[in-house]
C-alpha cells in the first residue's frame, strides 16, 4: 500500500508542478519556481519509491549463503571450568533505606 500511495503522490507532484510551471499571466516567475520546485519534489519522490522497490527486491532473493548442502558438524568443546562466586559483604543499612 505504501508503494502504491508514494507512486500515486509523486506522479500527482510530478504533474502539478508540470502544469503550474507551464502558467502564464501576473505572476507568471512565481508560477514557474513553484511548479518546478514540485516537479522536483515529485521526480525525487518517484526515484526514492523505485531505490525503496529495488532494495526490496534485493533483499528478498535467496543467497547461497542461505542455501546449504552439507549438514555441519558438531565440534567437540573442551570442559568449562566455573568458579564459585563470593557472597557479598552484609552492609548494614542506614537511614531511610533501613526501612
Amino acid at each position: 500500500m505504501g508503494a502504491i500511495f508514494g507512486t500515486a503522490l509523486s506522479l500527482m507532484l510530478t504533474v502539478g508542478g508540470a502544469a503550474v510551471a507551464a502558467l502564464d499571466g501576473p505572476g507568471a516567475a512565481r508560477h514557474y519556481l513553484t511548479g518546478h520546485v514540485l516537479l522536483g519534489v515529485g521526480i525525487g519522490l518517484l526515484i526514492a519509491t523505485a531505490i525503496r522497490l529495488a532494495a526490496r527486491v534485493l533483499l528478498a532473493r535467496p543467497t547461497a549463503a542461505r542455501v546449504t548442502t552439507a549438514p555441519v558438524q558438531p565440534v567437540d568443546a573442551p570442559p568449562v571450568t566455573v568458579l564459585p562466586v563470593r557472597a557479598a559483604p552484609a552492609v548494614p543499612l542506614r537511614g531511610r533505606h533501613a526501612a
